[in-house]
């Protein structure tokens, strides 16, 4: 039971630089913005300055993921796909980044005249969620970076961890097969973090 329950908390996960601007846009614009001006309230606004701390261990794993390796080579063994990676991320912190993501979510749609007796409604509004483009666009990216390293499982994603968990921490090269499933892959991130055309993903 002990080795399953760290199994679910093995994800695949693609750290690339698209990615890491996502995670540097959340973090320095929203983040640590919120950690700083109602993160210190206490009592559940504690949430904020944890979200902080959480999201940057989150960060520190994932770099030490791809320092870590293994390689996943292409299929004539010229290329790699940059940072596709196992990363094993404890449940609780991204069950944390998701309850601050709903949170922050509720800020947003929350009607103005709702009561606000502790002053963390309108703090946030004023100081950090504004204006509302931005505020839209910084939750957005938060989701997405949670879509990003918590990926739902499908076909593709598990014959790439198939074939990174059988190297046995050895750099991967991957069959023609497998190459495939990384293509469709890196299509479905492309429109994960920016819903545009993801032809450069294609390109060795």
């Amino acid at each position: 039971m002990e080795q399953q329950e760290q199994r679910t908390s093995v994800r695949l996960v693609v750290v690339d630089p698209d990615l890491e601007a996502q995670c540097d846009r959340v973090e320095e614009h929203l983040l640590a913005p919120l950690a700083e001006t109602v993160g210190g309230a206490g009592g559940d606004h504690a949430l904020f300055a944890d979200g902080l701390v959480t999201f940057r261990r989150v960060r520190e794993t994932l770099a030490e993921a791809v320092a870590r390796g293994p390689k996943v080579r292409t299929p004539n063994g010229r290329w790699e796909h940059e940072g596709l990676r196992l990363v094993e991320l404890p449940t609780g912190d991204t069950d944390l980044l998701y309850a601050l993501l709903r949170e922050l979510s509720g800020l947003l749609v929350a009607p103005p005249d709702l009561p606000d007796p502790s002053g963390v409604v309108a703090t946030v509004r004023t100081t950090v969620l504004t204006p509302e483009k931005t505020a839209v666009g910084l939750v957005g990216a938060l989701a997405r970076v949670l879509s990003l390293v918590d990926l739902t499982p499908d076909a593709d994603t598990a014959t790439l961890f198939a074939a990174i968990e059988a190297g046995g921490g050895e750099d991967v090269r991957l069959s023609y097969g497998q190459d495939e499933a990384w293509q469709r892959l890196a299509h479905r991130l492309t429109m994960l973090l920016t819903e545009s055309a993801p032809l450069h993903r294609f390109l060795y």
